[in-house]
């Protein structure tokens, strides 16, 4: 009777570091998606802190995005619809130049 035995070998290490001059590229419809869901929720955020007395500077915020009385449900509509149409528009624009630049970046 024999007995065969097989060896394994282990995987090589790798003893490379890893290059910091690799081109990282973002996706450009998530950061949009992501810039456009923000804006909304940063809008909806400072509708409601237009109701409330002490809290003006949000005023200002709300009429950049709607004509519309600041604390009417119609501003909340309009405004989230556009802050979320600026917010995607805004995050396109900025993944689409970062993953341009990635040329420059020194290898």
């Amino acid at each position: 009777m024999e007995i065969v035995m097989e060896t394994t070998h282990p995987a090589p290490i790798n003893l490379e570091l890893p290059s910091t001059a690799s081109a990282h590229t973002l996706g450009v419809f998530r950061v949009a998606l992501t810039l456009g869901v923000s804006a909304a929720v940063i809008f909806g955020l400072c509708w409601i802190g237009s109701l409330l007395p002490f809290s003006s500077p949000t005023h200002a915020y709300v009429s950049l995005f709607t004509t519309a009385e600041i604390s009417s449900v119609r501003a909340l509509a309009e405004g989230t619809f556009w802050s979320l149409v600026f917010g995607m528009l805004a995050g396109a624009v900025i993944s689409s130049f970062y993953n341009a630049f990635t040329r420059l970046q020194p290898r």
